[in-house]
């Protein structure tokens, strides 16, 4: 018998420190509140609900997602990457008017620096969002996009092709976006493309694949398999997005599909054998028939968002000052209103009113120096959604991101055009505090108390 057992001192036992897993518990980290995580839900609810605004004026509007983000972020305080986040980004076009003051006495348009700073707070909300939840996040994500997609395909396939009507038709007027009402009558006549509860077709599109592939992230981050209901919204946004008539069809389908089910491929060869031949030979199918009834029909669309890209380019690199600090935020759409865009030999069917593309418009205004290094931060942040050992996921993210982002809307109002970097951004600091060690037991004392034996 050892002396230690002898003195009727116990042995100490050792016990190995406990080991976080990423994602593994649903509880939100960092001791959030019922209420954050019900603002949290709401800010994905109403991220898919562009008409659930406050006018702002006669040409613009304040959508309740953007407050409820600015909540969610003033209770993330303690998170400081979310503040600094909603600081820089919202401070980029001021940065910019900052040096071009000293270049070109134009003035900063106040109403345009205004509505930037209401429409990229989903940036750092969705970041507060993704920490405040959990992996809470995932059905949250799962009914919003279900529910959405699930009223697209009504609208198509019952109001549209059978009662001959655009429901509700009176809820979309809203400032900043078309009224239905004025057009309704020739919508109902040639085009009947679906937009579900948006402000126009490629509006839901964008939106829904990139809730679709925030969902895919989501659900891979926190290590959990797809429940029916998730099947059933990816399955939702996918056949909206075919019947949609939109270009961005062409690439979103197959990347958004292979991105869910490729995981599963890995693990069962049935899976690899069946669903990844059959899922991407239905998204080329798509794809070549969106293709082929663009080539047919009078593509106007097309001609006019293309030409309006081409000219944004032109004008950047038209010389040294623009291509560095831009034009200034609100100027692009003054530029082409007044005729001061050179359109020169490029073809278009409409008057060009602004840019066709939300990253083209970050980049004309604020310069390559400030627009790029944010587009190129929100890139960053897609391509490590996967996680370090997942590259393919995150170029994923990114090649639907750009393609919503740069060629699908010119809405910088569109909540997931934001979000998506947002939601990876928030993904990545939940990865990170999550793999932090834990602090380190306290060795047992090795000194023991004298006794005195009488």
């Amino acid at each position: 018998m050892s002396s230690v057992r002898a003195a009727g001192i116990p042995r100490a036992r050792h016990r190995a420190p406990a080991r976080r897993i990423v994602g593994a518990s649903a509880a939100p980290p960092g001791g959030f509140s019922a209420v954050d995580q019900a603002l949290a839900g709401a800010l994905i609810v109403l991220s898919a609900l562009p008409y659930a605004a406050v006018p702002l004026g006669s040409n613009t509007n304040l959508p309740l997602s953007s407050v409820v983000a600015v909540v969610l972020i003033l209770r993330c305080t303690a998170h400081m990457p979310v503040m600094w986040t909603a600081v820089l980004v919202g401070a980029t076009p001021f940065f910019a008017s900052a040096v071009r003051m000293f270049l070109t006495p134009q003035p900063v348009q106040i109403p345009a620096s205004i509505t930037w700073l209401v429409f990229t707070l989903p940036l750092a909300g969705t970041a507060a969002a993704a920490l405040v939840l959990g992996s809470r996040i995932i059905p949250w994500l799962s009914w919003t996009i279900l529910l959405s997609a699930a009223f697209t395909l009504v609208q198509k396939y019952v109001f549209f092709d059978l009662f001959d009507v655009i429901p509700f038709e009176s809820l979309y007027n809203l400032p900043g976006y078309a009224n239905v009402s004025d057009f309704s009558d020739t919508f109902l006549t040639y085009v009947r493309r679906p937009f579900g509860l948006f402000p126009e077709t490629s509006f839901m599109v964008g939106t829904l694949s990139l809730m679709a592939m925030a969902l895919v992230i989501v659900v891979r981050h926190h290590g959990r398999s797809m429940t029916p209901r998730d099947v059933a919204a990816l399955a939702a946004v996918l056949w909206a997005v075919a019947i949609s008539g939109s270009g961005a069809a062409v690439v979103v389908l197959g990347v958004v599909l292979v991105a869910a089910i490729a995981p599963y491929a890995v693990r069962n060869a049935w899976a690899a054998v069946i669903l990844v031949p059959l899922g991407l030979a239905g998204a080329v199918a798509v794809g070549v028939g969106v293709l082929q009834d663009r080539q047919e029909s009078f593509n106007w669309s097309w001609a006019d968002r293309g030409s309006s890209l081409v000219a944004g380019a032109r004008y950047l690199v038209s010389d040294p000052a623009t291509f560095l600090w831009g034009v200034g935020r609100g100027n692009t759409n003054q530029l082409f209103l007044s005729g001061r865009m050179p359109l020169g030999d490029l073809q278009h069917y409409n008057p060009l009113p602004d840019i066709y593309s939300v990253i083209g418009r970050v980049l004309l205004e604020n310069g390559m120096l400030f627009g790029l290094a944010l587009v190129g931060s929100m890139a960053v942040l897609c391509v490590r959604s996967g996680g370090r050992n997942r590259l393919w996921l995150g170029v994923c993210t990114l090649v639907v991101w750009l393609v919503v982002a740069g060629a699908t809307t010119s809405y910088d109002s569109a909540f997931w055009v934001w979000g998506t970097p947002g939601l990876c951004l928030g993904l990545e600091l939940s990865r990170a505090a999550a793999s932090s060690p834990l602090p380190a037991p306290a060795p047992p004392s090795t000194t023991h108390p004298v006794t005195h034996t009488p």
